[in-house]
Formats: structure tokens, C-alpha cells, sequence
């Protein structure tokens, strides 16, 4: 991919809505999710079809049989000529059976109860990782945006400091200026190369990040609209909203009940069972006379369990398992709202630092008129000059980091009360 980037030409223009589309449509990590959804529903689907019936054709094929009797009475005194129907051997069977479970403890509704609220919890995930996609690939987005504007920035320093260290050379030869101007200024240009190269080099790896979500031909066209309007006005209200719309906290609680359900279906193992019981049953070559019995039969079938090995393992197991998820969605709930409130403060205070980053850059530039003219007059030495240049380049510099982390955690808010959309 990285070869494909160096090569490649320029990729038309795109938004990030754009960017955010490809990335939900080929992410393979929010198609693996959607598989383990659908096994999640699967699950459902069988909890349903556990209250249906079991049906099945059994067929016996007897090998090798044979059954005495002592005595056998067929050929006592009694009955010298009896016909012989005592079985002799293992009938070969023939058989169509229906099982209907009437009653199993509530174990098939425990189970349907956890397959629902585990399908419930995979939905809200899914809603998650969609939420998790466009947040990432707006923050990418947002990172190239500000790695160029950098890489402007740092472009257009060097060209500034250019311009001194040629004035400084100027002045040099017709004894104006000192040989440690001249290394001075030289030495900014130096330092202005390297930042300039730096910044190309953090440019590719945005540009790198942005691919692996949006594609190799993402190519951010402009300042997307950042959605402040979906942000709540103060933090009491943001918790609220974080803990109605959350996707993890609604997974986490909802994985807890289905634990919960689980570990009910341990109880069921210490229940009585009733099974209604249809069967059709040919059964042949069982006696030398009669030689075939056809049986149809309808039962109730009881089952009274007395102990059956792990049980009281099962029911402990289930019980810790339903504690751990419950401890675990009441943990992730103190740290999401804990992590979006500092968010939510720290966005309130990059607001603040955005408008005094714009004063300043205003003002550092006004200095470098100052320091020009200074200069020009004799009031002012070129590492004046040159140190407020410097600044100004970083203070714009600061001032793009600054809105860049302000619009990120702007995301990073929507994203986690699920109003991302594309």
C-alpha cells in the first residue's frame, strides 16, 4: 500500500461522508462482527425451535441374536404342541418417533431468554463498532487535513527564513552583518528543512492511517462540518444521554441479563421432566410365529432426577459468571462516563484556547511587521527577526493542534452517544 501511495497521482477530491461510506462498507472488522451477530441470532432461532417437537425414523438391523430360556417352557408337557411365540432373538425395528417436551424446568424458556438478551447485546456492538468506524475515519480524516496545512506552514517558513539568511548574505558582503548572522540565519534555514521534513513524514502516515479505513484513494477535500449541534449543553446531561444511548453500556447490561438467564437454566436440572411420546414401531423376526408386531403407541414419559454429576458445579459456575458481567457492565459504566466527561471539560477548554490561539497568531504576526521595519531602520538585529519568525511558525502550528483535538473529541462525544451517521 505504501508503494501504491508513492506512485500513485492525485486522487480526486473526496468528503469525508465519502470516506466514511467506503470505510463502513469494507471494513473487515465490522463484517467479522456482523458474522458473529449472525450466529447471535442463530442462537435465537434455536431457542425457538427448542419448544417444538423431535422427530425421527429409527431403523435396528439385527446382526446376531439368539435368547434362551431355562426351561423352556414352549416345549414342557404341558404343551407339547404350543405354538412357539416366545421371542428368540432381538426384533429387527422400524420405527417413527415424536417427542414433545411438556415441562424441563423452564430450562428451554432460560435459554431463549438468554439467546434474546445475548442477540440484544450483539446489536447494540454492532452499533458500536459502526460508531467506533466513522470515528476513526474522521479522525483520520481530520489528521491529513492537519498534517497539510503543517506541511504549508512549514513550507512557507522555510521560504521565509530563506528570504532573511539572502538578506544576511547581502549584508555580509558590504560589511553590515556579522559571520555569526550569517550562521545564525543559515542555521534557521537548516532547522526550517528539517521540520519541513518531519512534517512530510507525519503527512504519510496520516495519509497511510486514512487508507487502511477509507481506501488507498482517500482524499480529503476540505473541513467537513464538525457536529457540535449533537453535543449536550453540560455534563449532567451528557451522562444522562451516555448512559440511555451508549452502545457498550447497552451491550455490557444486556450481556448481564443474559448471564443472569443462563444461569437459571442450571436449575432445571433438579426439575422433573414430562415428554410426550408418539411412536410408530414395525417390529419382525423376533419368534417363529408371530413373525411381525406393528405398535403404535402414545405416552407420557416422567422424569424424576435424583442426582445428576456436576450440577451443583453448574449452578455455582453460572451464578459467578452472572456476577462478573454484572460487576463488569457497572465498571465500564463508571469509565466511559468517566472518560466523556473529562472529554467533554476538555473540549470546553480547547474552545477557549482556539480563540486565544487565533489572538496570538494575529498578534506575532503583526510583531514580524514591526520587526522588519525595525530592522530596516537599524533598531533591530536579525535574531530578532528570526526568533519572531520562528514563533509565529510555531504558534500556528499549536493553534492547527489545538482545533484538531477540539473537532477530535467533538467526534469522539457523538461517537459515543451513537449520533454518528453518514
Amino acid at each position: 500500500m505504501l508503494g501504491a501511495l508513492l506512485l500513485a497521482g492525485p486522487a480526486p477530491a473526496e468528503t469525508l461522508d465519502t470516506s466514511m461510506h467506503w470505510a463502513l462498507r469494507d471494513s473487515y472488522d465490522r463484517k467479522a462482527d456482523d458474522a458473529r451477530q449472525a450466529a447471535a441470532e442463530a442462537r435465537v432461532l434455536g431457542g425457538y425451535e427448542a419448544f417444538l417437537p423431535t422427530a425421527a425414523y429409527v431403523v435396528t438391523h439385527r446382526l446376531d441374536s439368539n435368547i434362551r430360556y431355562s426351561p423352556d417352557f414352549t416345549s414342557t408337557p404341558e404343551a407339547p404342541i404350543g405354538i412357539d411365540t416366545v421371542p428368540r432373538r432381538q426384533p429387527e425395528v422400524e420405527a417413527f418417533q415424536l417427542s414433545l417436551p411438556l415441562f424441563d424446568g423452564l430450562r428451554r424458556y432460560h435459554d431463549l431468554e438468554s439467546a434474546r438478551s445475548a442477540a440484544a447485546a450483539g446489536r447494540e456492538l454492532q452499533n458500536d463498532k459502526t460508531q467506533q468506524i466513522l470515528y476513526d475515519t474522521a479522525s483520520a480524516y481530520l489528521a491529513v487535513l492537519r498534517d497539510r496545512t503543517i506541511l504549508r506552514l512549514r513550507r512557507v517558513a522555510i521560504a521565509d527564513v530563506a528570504k532573511v539568511a539572502k538578506s544576511v548574505a547581502v549584508k555580509l558582503e558590504v560589511h553590515d552583518a556579522t559571520l555569526a548572522d550569517s550562521a545564525l540565519a543559515e542555521s534557521r534555514v537548516t532547522a526550517a528543512i528539517a521540520a519541513h521534513e518531519q512534517a512530510k513524514a507525519n503527512l504519510l502516515a496520516s495519509e497511510l492511517a486514512l487508507a487502511r479505513l477509507a481506501g488507498p484513494t482517500a482524499n480529503p477535500s476540505g473541513l467537513p462540518r464538525i457536529p457540535s449541534a449533537l453535543l449536550p449543553r453540560s455534563l449532567d446531561e451528557l451522562r444522562d444521554t451516555l448512559l440511555q444511548t451508549n452502545p457498550r453500556l447497552l451491550a455490557a447490561r444486556l450481556n448481564a441479563d443474559s448471564a443472569a438467564s443462563s444461569a437459571k437454566v442450571a436449575y432445571a436440572r433438579f426439575s422433573p421432566q414430562l415428554n410426550f411420546v408418539f411412536a410408530h414401531t414395525r417390529q419382525g423376526a423376533v419368534s417363529n410365529y408371530p413373525y411381525k408386531v406393528r405398535d403404535t403407541s402414545a405416552m407420557l414419559q416422567a422424569r424424576i432426577p435424583i442426582y445428576d454429576p456436576g450440577e451443583f458445579a453448574d449452578v455455582a459456575r453460572g451464578h459467578a459468571l452472572a456476577d462478573q458481567r454484572s460487576f463488569e457492565a457497572l465498571d465500564l459504566e463508571r469509565t466511559v462516563l468517566t472518560q466523556a466527561s473529562t472529554a467533554f471539560v476538555q473540549r470546553t477548554s480547547l474552545i477557549v484556547q482556539t480563540k486565544l490561539a487565533a489572538k496570538r497568531v494575529r498578534r506575532i504576526e503583526d510583531a514580524v511587521l514591526g520587526r522588519k521595519m525595525e530592522l530596516r531602520l537599524g533598531s533591530m538585529t536579525i535574531v530578532d527577526l528570526l526568533n519572531t519568525l520562528a514563533e509565529l511558525t510555531e504558534a500556528n502550528v499549536a493553534k492547527i493542534n489545538i482545533e484538531f483535538e477540539r473537532d477530535r473529541i467533538t467526534y469522539s462525544l457523538a461517537s459515543a452517544m451513537n449520533r454518528l451517521r453518514v
